[in-house]
């Protein structure tokens, strides 16, 4: 099984004067620095770190514990001389190192959207002894505070030289390694000639064509001083979307439940507790849309439909996501169709008594849960997530998908519409399933 060591010896200046804290346990959206690379990588199926202490050993030691809290194992290497640098932090390793194995080394400082780790984890296998694998960025327009990186000069996927002063490069160092007994060999030789930065031994390995290169297409930063943490923030609530987002949720609804993510992410509110409270807010919907207040009615339609993608975005961020979560947002999110569309059908036919009341009523509940049904035979069938930008063309715009459902009932509500907005979601949601149906059949 493989094993992290986490890099938490330096002092932290920069960020230390804002938080008054040790720069690894400055919280980031509801978990500290450490905190949140630990979860990743446990993401990955990593459960036992070694975290390389120095100035603020004791504090990070005290709040990390054995890691039991995390549902990890930790063990501490102190190094009494982390101010000589990082190589000889990184050295300290030497003291636990079995071996033969391979280890992932990465900064307590830096962020990465969890898919980075998980594409650079996978790489394990490719690595032979005697080479290191390097996470590196060559999309340079996009990387943040380019001067203060570590540049890297590659060819063939191999690095060539590092340095914070290279002048001829074409990618940057993210701060993450997949090592072998190699660069600990490598530290040894250069701490011996009292070089003492990782940046030494690795260019030391680089010149043995031992560096091999794995280019990161996700999201990530060092989080040094108070803007690059401002960027971390913004960089992973950006992160929660997922690609299955329908068209309303991405242009309206997560621009308003990411804020909602980020002020609930400093509290111990769990994703749950949030899909509940969506559940009930549905629920009051539907009583005032039965009662003949149809703008109270849509308006919380609208925002239960916000609420329901909190959770998932909490569960994201604080790596709190289960199986029961998904399956309890399921049900409920079921029953709150129901609940709303039997409001509406009831106010509608306490003002008519008009039997297309019922057919309409029966349509809307039949099509409604066809999305989500269709998308979960899908994965099923498949092992793939259904991507709507993928696999429903021209479609994809249909609000058939829950947000947009719950849009088209804001607006009936709204509007004082609701026979209309009945009778739409009743062909919509029937129309998305034929069209889904006949592609996933085309795709079969």
């Amino acid at each position: 099984m493989m094993r992290a060591v986490i890099l938490a010896a330096g002092e932290g200046k920069r960020l230390r004067h804002h938080f008054k804290a040790p720069k690894p346990l400055v919280r980031l959206l509801g978990l500290s620095l450490i905190e949140r690379n630990i979860l990743a990588l446990k993401e990955c199926g990593i459960n036992d770190f070694v975290i390389i202490t120095g100035c603020y050993f004791s504090e990070i030691q005290s709040h990390l514990g054995n890691g039991n809290k995390l549902g990890v194992n930790i063990t501490y290497l102190h190094n009494p001389e982390w101010e000589l640098g990082n190589g000889v932090s990184a050295y300290t390793f030497q003291r636990e190192y079995r071996q033969g194995e391979k280890f992932v080394l990465i900064m307590s400082d830096h962020v990465f959207e969890l898919k980075a780790i998980k594409a650079f984890i996978a790489e394990a296998k490719k690595i032979n002894e005697g080479e290191i694998l390097l996470a590196a960025d060559r999309r340079l327009k996009n990387v943040y505070d380019l001067m203060e990186c570590t540049k890297i000069k590659f060819e063939q996927d191999y690095a060539l030289e590092l340095g914070k002063e290279l002048q001829d490069f074409n990618a940057v160092d993210c701060g993450l390694f997949l090592c072998t007994g190699a660069l600990l060999e490598a530290l040894s030789d250069k701490i011996s000639q009292c070089r003492y930065t990782l940046t030494d031994a690795v260019n030391m390995l680089a010149s043995k064509h031992r560096v091999k290169l794995h280019f990161i297409n996700a999201a990530w930063i060092d989080v040094d001083d108070l803007p690059s943490y401002r960027h971390a923030e913004k960089m992973v609530l950006r992160s929660l979307v997922p690609p299955k987002d329908g068209f309303v949720s991405r242009v309206l609804n997560r621009k308003v439940s990411l804020l909602i993510t980020k002020l609930f992410a400093r509290t111990g509110i769990t994703p749950n507790q949030v899909t509940f409270v969506s559940f009930l807010i549905s629920a009051v919907s539907a009583v005032f849309f039965a009662l003949g207040y149809p703008l109270y009615g849509g308006m919380l339609a609208q925002v239960s439909s916000i609420f329901d993608g909190v959770d998932g975005e909490i569960g994201r961020l604080k790596f709190l996501k289960s199986s029961y979560g998904g399956l309890l947002d399921a049900v409920l999110d079921r029953y709150a169709d129901f609940l709303i569309v039997i409001g509406m059908a009831y106010s509608w036919y306490s003002k008519t008594e008009n039997t297309v009341v019922l057919l309409a009523c029966a349509a809307a509940l039949t099509g409604l849960p066809m999305s989500m049904l269709l998308k979960e035979k899908f994965h099923a069938l498949t092992g793939r997530p259904f991507i709507p930008e993928s696999y429903d063309g021209i479609f994809r715009y249909l609000p058939a998908n829950r947000d947009g459902r719950m849009f088209i009932i804001m607006l009936g509500g709204v509007l004082n519409l609701v026979p209309a907005a009945l009778f739409f979601l009743a062909v919509i949601t029937h129309l998305q399933a034929l069209v889904r149906l006949y592609n996933i059949r085309q795709l079969m």
